[in-house]
């Protein structure tokens, strides 16, 4: 059930091929099957980050069972993902990680 969420002040010009990308590599970092994962993107939102809207983005993570074993990995990967696919410089990305409890997340008409 990863979900990757991300809010950029930049222009995805092919959101497929971005969207696809960027799930195989959530998918793979996680070790976890490509049917698991949504990926949610807000493109060319008005943001502000250090007092400017230099290219940035916001990014929440959404895991079952992540550790914080993981987050130095998937931060680096993520990072290195939005600074080549959409020139942000990692230095202005934020990323949420966050590992909700089973029964506080809902899918097909029930909890996991």
């Amino acid at each position: 059930m990863p979900v990757l969420s991300i809010q950029t002040n930049m222009k995805v010009a092919n959101k497929e091929t971005f969207l696809t990308s960027a799930l195989a590599l959530v998918a793979n970092e996680l070790s976890k099957p490509e049917s698991y994962v949504m990926i949610h993107i807000s493109d060319a939102q008005a943001m502000s980050f250090a007092g400017t809207s230099e290219p940035l983005a916001y990014v929440e993570l959404k895991s079952l069972g992540l550790t914080s074993g993981q987050t130095a990995s998937l931060s680096k990967h993520i990072c290195n993902f939005l600074s080549e696919t959409l020139s942000i410089d990692a230095s202005r990305i934020y990323i949420e990680f966050s590992a909700p409890e089973r029964v506080m997340f809902g899918w097909n008409g029930g909890t996991f």
